[in-house]
């Protein structure tokens, strides 16, 4: 793919680069495939028990411990139709009428659309952007009040790229544990972090925030996964028995065929993990490099997930392309209307003053696209 950018008014003829995407560019495992393959051949079709079948809910506690620390008995696990379902089970679970969650941003956009959903107000705690968006905990006290009951946290985190340290997860911890609050940890970015960050699960500092803490996962972006429609919880105290009464009583248990699939990877060869992250380290290197060359745009140096949360706020009050820039929706508007190029403005995610690019791209793709925009913007 040439970097080469013709005159803008030829770019609407031109095939649409999208840098924005939120799934893995590689193809599932073939190990993972002739899993499914196998599972249809011995006719495993038929429905499974609600919270997933034995032997995934076994894998699944037993990569919990062995990966995360978290010490987690196969009946707390709840197997789901994807992390998004796991979290939506998990809100549902625990907020009702008036309850409040507690929730980082700049966040994942579903988080307070599923707290509305269970009759919840979402409280939305800003970090420091200048701060790599790292947690506040002083911040995050002073949103608690007597009607918090859940803290949802996200790390690696999207969008931001930003991996929350062990310093940081345990001022949390503490917070949650003197507030009485239950914790909703998405870690479904988990393997994928780069240059020495640690991905550190919250449930595994102390019995005390184990015991009140919901870690969700999933098959999908660690496995290149997405369309299987896989996701997983551990869940303390009763609340496994209380996410698969609603489970049964709305997806019932997911695809028998992914289950089994998801049960190869968790449980056979990581080394097309090694390389997805390995390539995903490079092209990162290469989309921060590229975007040194673009006027007015900043970032913080994502320390995981495959995004870059890039500032666009120089160009907000102006015009391009003969249309006022009001916020991120305008400017990403005006990237694909004259350049082509497809990004994710950060509107849902809390912001109106980002984008979000991936680099779950190929490098062709990367240098394609930032070369339109860095011709666009001079």
């Amino acid at each position: 793919m040439s970097t080469s950018v013709p005159s803008f008014s030829s770019l609407p003829s031109l095939p649409i680069v999208d840098i924005g995407k939120g799934e893995p560019d590689f193809h599932t495992p073939d190990h993972i495939k002739r899993a499914a393959h196998e599972a249809i051949d011995a006719n495993f079709t038929k429905y499974t028990p609600q919270p997933g079948i034995d032997a995934l809910r076994e894998a699944v506690a037993a990569k919990f411990e062995g990966e995360n620390g978290i010490r987690v008995s196969p009946a707390d696990v709840v197997v789901s139709c994807g992390g998004k379902h796991s979290v939506e089970q998990a809100i549902r679970a625990t907020i009702g009428p008036g309850d409040e969650a507690v929730i980082l941003t700049p966040h994942w956009f579903a988080y307070p659309h599923q707290v509305h959903l269970a009759g919840g107000r979402p409280v939305l705690v800003p970090l420091d952007e200048t701060h790599g968006y790292a947690v506040n905990a002083t911040a995050v006290r002073r949103a608690i009040t007597p009607k918090t009951r859940l803290l949802i946290i996200n790390s690696p985190a999207n969008p931001t790229g930003a991996v929350f340290s062990r310093v940081q997860l345990t001022e949390l911890a503490a917070l949650a544990v003197e507030h009485g609050l239950l914790v909703l940890s998405d870690e479904v970015y988990e393997r994928l972090v780069y240059e020495g960050a640690e991905h550190v699960s919250i449930a595994s500092l102390d019995d005390d925030i184990a015991s009140r803490t919901i870690t969700v996962n999933s098959v999908s972006k660690t496995h290149a996964m997405t369309g299987w429609r896989i996701g997983y919880a551990a869940l303390p105290d009763n609340l496994a028995r209380r996410v698969t009464g609603i489970q049964q009583n709305s997806t019932s248990a997911p695809c028998a065929i992914s289950q089994r699939a998801a049960l190869a990877a968790l449980t056979g060869t990581q080394e097309h993990v090694e390389r997805m992250v390995a390539a995903y380290a490079a092209r990162r290197n290469l989309l921060l490099r590229l975007l040194k060359d673009i006027p007015e745009f900043s970032s913080t140096v994502p320390a995981g997930t495959f995004y870059c949360f890039v500032n666009m706020a120089a160009w907000i009050g102006r015009v391009l392309n003969k249309r006022e820039i009001r916020g991120a929706d305008d400017f990403a508007a005006v990237l694909l209307d004259a350049a082509r190029v497809r990004v994710v403005p950060a509107t849902e995610f809390g912001s109106e003053k980002h984008i979000r690019l991936s680099f779950a791209v190929s490098e062709e793709a990367l240098q394609e696209g930032l070369g339109r925009v860095k011709s666009l913007l001079s």
